[in-house]
């Protein structure tokens, strides 16, 4: 069940793997947000790990310049 959070990508149209994306950061959210029991929905997420993660996710995307299976 989704919680009901959106996230948002500003990126080039021409940019491949954005859907891909969105799934991972989704996973991140779900593994180090929603997971640990002191975060409440609504709740800015401060977390170490969180946001390690998702500069990781954004870090393969700069490189690669695309998202996908196996990134």
């Amino acid at each position: 069940v989704l919680p009901g959070i959106k996230f948002i990508i500003m990126a080039d149209p021409r940019q491949t793997g954005i859907d891909s994306l969105l799934r991972k950061i989704y996973e991140i959210y779900s593994d180090f947000a929603l997971k640990n029991p002191f975060y409440s929905l609504e709740m800015p997420i401060r977390c170490e790990l969180f946001d390690q993660n998702l500069k990781l996710a954004l870090e393969v995307v700069e490189k690669a310049g695309t998202f996908g299976p196996g990134s």
